[in-house]
């Protein structure tokens, strides 16, 4: 049996996703992440409290720009924006403009209190996207194996932030250290998904010099080393809120139920905790 997801009591929260679909193992539609299964997986989670849950293809991106630059009092602008594009658009003229455009959108949502979460391929690094990888503050490149035999464990390295700790199942303890990114010699717990799409060369990147970086989730499979970024929330000086970066999600029935799947609700919950209702329904419980 699956667990039930749960979050803290909170007011409502609009959720904005922008999203395409890229299949390079060839799976089948019960099988893959794609446009529409995150929609349906929040609107059926009876724990996150939402007035609306949006999604724009990436193709049109410009209705999501639009949401962005709504301004903060705007009862229309959504609190989160959930970013599921392996891709700039590739329709009609001017797709490197039109991705400009909702990459600005994006950083004055950051600056005026919008929470931004990558969600799996979200974070993969394409022709045009360099400028949307540097706000995100860390990219992937190269081979994405497809893993049926060991996938890859999820290691949580965050200590007692809210998004790894709060109603997560591990299986067990597990001994790791990366001395790159700060992380200590220890016992730490973690969780194993297989089948799983590894992106061994994910690392941080240029963007995110200055800026706080809170490490929550990395792996220990063998490719390109043996010390893997997974997840992290990043914010900047100028920032009121935060990104949240999840690399797994890959294959739908691990991405939108259990561990998974709450990680990526603690995260919306997370990104919200500069709004006042949250912060005082949650008591401050929001590393």
């Amino acid at each position: 049996m699956s667990q039930a997801q749960t979050l803290p009591v909170h007011d409502p929260i609009d959720v904005l996703i922008v999203s395409d679909e890229v299949n390079p193992h060839g799976l089948g539609d019960a099988d893959l992440m794609q446009p529409g299964d995150l929609s349906s997986a929040l609107n059926s989670a009876a724990t996150l409290n939402t007035n609306t849950i949006t999604e724009v293809a990436t193709n049109d991106i410009e209705q999501a720009t639009a949401l962005l630059s709504l301004a903060s009092s705007d009862a229309n602008r959504p609190e989160v924006l959930i970013y599921f594009a392996h891709r700039i658009p590739n329709n009609g003229n001017n797709a490197s403009g039109r991705q400009a455009a909702f990459v600005s959108a994006v950083e004055q949502f950051l600056q005026t209190g919008g929470g931004v979460i990558s969600f799996h391929h979200g974070i993969y690094m394409t022709t045009g996207k360099q400028a949307i990888q540097d706000l995100l503050g860390s990219e992937a490149t190269g081979a994405v194996p497809w893993d049926t035999v060991n996938g890859q464990d999820v290691i949580f390295v965050g200590g007692d932030h809210f998004i790894g700790s709060h109603q997560i199942n591990y299986t067990g303890t597990t001994t790791y250290d990366n001395p790159s990114h700060g992380i200590a010699l220890n016992n730490y717990p973690y969780f194993n998904n297989t089948p799983d799409e590894r992106y061994p060369q994910m690392d941080f990147n240029l963007g995110a010099t200055s800026c706080d970086i809170e490490n929550l989730f990395e792996s220990n499979y063998p490719d390109n080393g043996n010390q893997h970024l997974l997840g992290y929330t990043l914010q900047c000086p100028d920032w009121l809120s935060k990104v949240v970066v999840y690399q797994p999600g890959e294959y739908q029935p691990n991405a939108t139920t259990g561990n998974n799947f709450q990680i990526l609700l603690n995260a919306i919950y997370h990104v919200t905790a500069y709004r006042w209702d949250v912060i005082f329904t949650a008591g401050f419980e929001t590393n």
